[in-house]
């Protein structure tokens, strides 16, 4: 009963790229505003991680390795239980399913939210946004003007305008 109770619940570990993972959003492709594709980047952020589509993959990976196993040992006319062995192996393939397109699927989806973070890199790159300013804090805080141009090197004594 255990047995079958944690079998069942297989399924429900799968799938982490299927359900967690996020593309980008549908038609950045098309677009070549970088303040627009900012924005979509903003509000519906995808997934640059494949930390989750490793697990599902190595899941999925070891399960069929061994439903594998037990569908060539269901084959053996010697064994007794070939039929069970085959049965079985059906099974654990079935569940290594939804494993495996889960890795397949969600990466399929990283490869896309990172060309679609390169391609807004790549916009950025000409455009003014993309350049550090610090215009902003000569106007928060001001130099005074105190009739100076600047400090002679040599005397260290500062140069009047006049």
């Amino acid at each position: 009963m255990k047995k079958t109770l944690l079998l069942a619940l297989i399924p429900l570990l799968s799938g982490c790229g299927l359900l967690f993972v996020n593309g980008p959003p549908s038609g950045w492709q098309e677009i070549q505003d970088p303040d627009q594709l900012e924005t979509m980047r903003i509000t519906q952020p995808c997934t640059t991680s494949k930390g989750a589509l490793i697990g599902d993959g190595l899941m999925g990976g070891s399960i069929g390795v061994f439903g594998f196993i037990l569908l060539a040992d269901g084959f053996d006319s010697s064994n007794g239980n070939s039929s069970d062995y085959r049965n079985a192996g059906l099974v654990l393939l079935g569940f290594a399913a939804p494993f495996l397109a889960g890795a397949g699927v969600g990466s399929e989806k990283v490869n896309k939210c990172r060309e679609f973070n390169d391609r807004l890199w790549e916009l950025r790159q000409g455009s003014a946004s993309s350049v550090a300013s610090y215009e902003w804090l000569d106007e928060l805080f001001p130099l005074p003007d105190m009739g100076l141009t600047g400090l002679d090197p040599v005397f260290g004594v500062p140069i009047n305008k006049n």
